[in-house]
């Protein structure tokens, strides 16, 4: 018999040039949308709510000259994080390949090239902590917004709202004591259930963490693993291929 745990590995990249770094990493989790399509899950997780709600906010500009464009963008997102020191439960940020990164000016700030001709666009990130035990995230999804909503944009600029929410986590490498004794356990209940005359032979627990939204505010953390169910009487094991 052959048991199988599957994952999805998150991108994680290093960052360079922009703000500080943060004390942790933090990751965000994108949530899984099915289409018609099984997903499969792992067999053992662990399951803790997320750190921070976040919502995607696109600052652009279309005033002909980059020069111009690049000051109207900056000039707004300056205003952005001028109103978040009046907050203390919204931050902005940037995700870049998945990290999030905290932005504390707009000295470096990244544009890239709008849909439309002489168009450049700031992707940021608005995050929010969500409290324990929460049952509904719309609250904080509108908190967020409105506070997108306040700052006017200079010039041609403009503040607007992608997408809906998502879940980011801090460290998430810090479950992974406590996913191991989980994967343990299950080798543990299954060797029991059949007896002395089958062993185990557990592979994959030292690969990376993953992790993977299920909700917009819980995350499940796991690491693909398998283990095959021998009789003890069998002593070669030929490696699948």
């Amino acid at each position: 018999m052959k048991f199988i745990g599957y994952g999805i590995l998150a991108a994680c990249t290093s960052m360079l040039g922009i703000g500080s770094t943060a004390a942790a990493q933090e990751y965000r989790q994108e949530s899984v949308v099915v289409t018609g399509a099984r997903i499969s899950t792992p067999g053992v997780y662990l399951k803790r709510q997320g750190d921070f709600l976040i919502i995607d906010v696109i600052v652009s500009s279309d005033s002909r000259d980059y020069a111009l464009r690049r000051t109207e963008i900056e000039t707004t997102v300056d205003a952005l994080l001028a109103q978040a020191t009046d907050y203390d439960d919204i931050s902005i940020s940037i995700d870049v390949n998945g990290l999030i990164y905290p932005l504390e000016s707009t000295e470096e700030l990244p544009l890239s090239s709008g849909s439309r001709p002489d168009t450049s666009v700031a992707n940021l990130v608005l995050r929010t902590p969500i409290p324990q035990d929460i049952s509904n995230i719309q609250p904080l999804v509108q908190r967020l917004e409105h506070f997108a909503n306040l700052v006017e944009g200079e010039g041609r600029a403009t503040v607007d709202t992608r997408g809906g929410p998502t879940v980011s986590v801090v460290d998430p490498d810090q479950y992974r004591g406590e996913v191991i004794d989980l994967i343990l356990e299950e080798v543990e209940d299954v060797t029991s259930t059949l007896g002395n005359n089958y062993r185990v032979i557990l592979t994959g627990i030292d690969g990376r963490m993953q992790w993977q939204n299920t909700d917009n505010v819980n995350v499940i953390f796991y690491i693909p693993y398998n283990y095959t169910v021998i009789p003890t009487s069998l002593t070669t094991v030929l490696p699948d291929y």
